[in-house]
């Protein structure tokens, strides 16, 4: 008797944790979200990676010049599309215009022809000398236009500075920037950088293998953990866990380590050195909205200000994205997107910064 007890105990112990499992596993899919896109499009590099980028068609009157939408560290074009609620990129294509989000080298679907390979490493300089002007050359042949905008969220943004100064910006027309100091102190709280995660694991910083399961449980618990870039008190969780189930790759050792040294020693300069960005702001002539969270833990509101001062061009804009700037709330690193008061805070400034340079 009481072994067949135990084995109707251990039955049931079986049974109930494959009741949790396929609920667990039911719940997680709710979260398997890739963007609402019209289409994919690719742009091909000199040095031979497909470029992969996300069209969605204006909606209305179309505008005269595309935007190229481009990611931070460690992320993808989904942030600019997590949901109806949540899509800065179908936000502005109800506006007319023709909206390209890029995934840069190294995620998703950009890749070389042969396909993702564990042995590539990439650099900052990639995606300046290649990566940004194949993007931007893809959008205006796709949307037949002579030059594009360019919107960069953090590392992007550092990259169209660099690309200004480093002369691959020909058909940009000018760009907004969010959270993008050229030169990040070691305070702030950079994932991979300057903070957790610290692991290498074959050539990467290992974020995916963290991130999927257990972002969309810190999501919805709300944790203080992902603070330096969701403000949870301030975002719905189900783009949060959305975008860390599905939008957060393994990101190169050489650009992290690179990104690192620019911390280390205050500066941003080309992987050898040669070139430092940071010393030549004021050649940057494009017309320019630099937008800073006044909450950011990974790219504080000061740094964005002092790029934004050292730029040299006539059309310069800054914004404080917080209270006492006329804004609902202090906007988070990431919450300038997926924040529920963004739609109504910052998207209508970057539509009416887009517009009025759209003659």
């Amino acid at each position: 008797m009481r072994v067949g007890r135990s084995a109707a105990a251990l039955g049931g112990s079986v049974a109930a944790a494959s009741a949790a499992a396929i609920s667990l596993g039911r719940w997680y899919r709710r979260f398997d979200w890739e963007g609402e896109p019209d289409e994919h499009l690719s742009a091909d590099t000199p040095d031979g990676w497909r470029i992969s980028l996300a069209r969605y068609r204006p909606q209305a009157e179309p505008r005269p010049y595309p935007l190229v939408l481009s990611h931070g560290f460690a992320g993808t074009g989904l942030i600019y599309d997590l949901g109806p609620r949540w899509s800065l990129a179908r936000y502005l294509a109800a506006s007319g215009f023709d909206v390209f989000c890029v995934d840069l080298r190294g995620r998703r679907r950009s890749w070389p022809m042969e396909g993702p390979d564990p042995s590539l490493q990439w650099s900052f300089d990639d995606f300046v000398e290649r990566d940004l002007p194949a993007a931007v050359d893809a959008a205006c042949n796709a949307a037949g236009a002579d030059s594009a905008f360019w919107l960069g969220m953090e590392m992007s943004g550092q990259m169209l500075y660099a690309a200004a100064i480093s002369g691959t910006t020909t058909r940009v027309r000018g760009g907004i920037t969010f959270g993008s100091p050229a030169l990040t102190p070691p305070s702030a709280k950079v994932p991979g950088v300057t903070s957790a995660p610290r692991g290498r694991r074959g050539g990467r910083v290992p974020f995916r293998s963290g991130a999927r399961p257990a972002g969309p449980i810190l999501a919805y618990a709300r944790s203080k953990q992902l603070d330096s870039s969701f403000r949870m008190a301030h975002t719905n969780p189900l783009p949060v866990a959305r975008y860390f189930r599905n939008g957060v790759p393994d990101e190169s050792l050489v650009l992290a380590d690179q990104f690192r040294d620019w911390v280390t020693h205050g500066v941003m300069c080309s992987l050898d050195g040669s070139t430092v960005w940071s010393d030549h702001l004021d050649a940057v002539d494009l017309p320019l909205l630099l937008v800073a969270a006044a909450a950011d833990l990974q790219r504080p509101p000061g740094a964005v200000e002092a790029t934004a001062n050292a730029i040299g061009g006539s059309d310069t804009t800054f914004v404080r994205a917080g209270k006492d700037h006329g804004f609902a709330l202090d906007y988070g690193h990431d919450d300038l997107l997926v924040a529920e008061a963004a739609v109504a805070d910052v998207f209508p400034l970057v539509r009416g910064w887009l517009v009025e340079r759209s003659v």
